[in-house]
């Protein structure tokens, strides 16, 4: 079993979660809304951290997205790659 962090899985969360410059917040904007360092961004966005349910739903807040929508995306992309 592949780590976490290098599985398909755990790339599809850093491609639907990550912040980017499209009028979403810049790693040290989004940091300062979570009151963490911008290490934890950069590293949750590389998928260098495990980001827990609470942390995913304050990181889809700060970033103006809907908690519950997200975490659907990222069941279904799941669902499509257990096929």
């Amino acid at each position: 079993m592949k780590k976490t962090i290098y599985s398909d899985n755990g790339q599809n969360h850093c491609r639907n979660t990550h912040p980017s410059p499209d009028g979403r917040p810049v790693h040290r904007d989004l940091a300062k809304k979570l009151k963490r360092e911008r290490s934890f961004v950069a590293h949750c966005e590389l998928g260098e951290q495990i980001v827990d349910l609470a942390e995913f739903y304050w990181i889809c807040k700060a970033c103006g997205a809907s908690p519950s929508k997200e975490a659907s995306k990222l069941m279904n992309a799941f669902a499509e790659q257990a096929k």
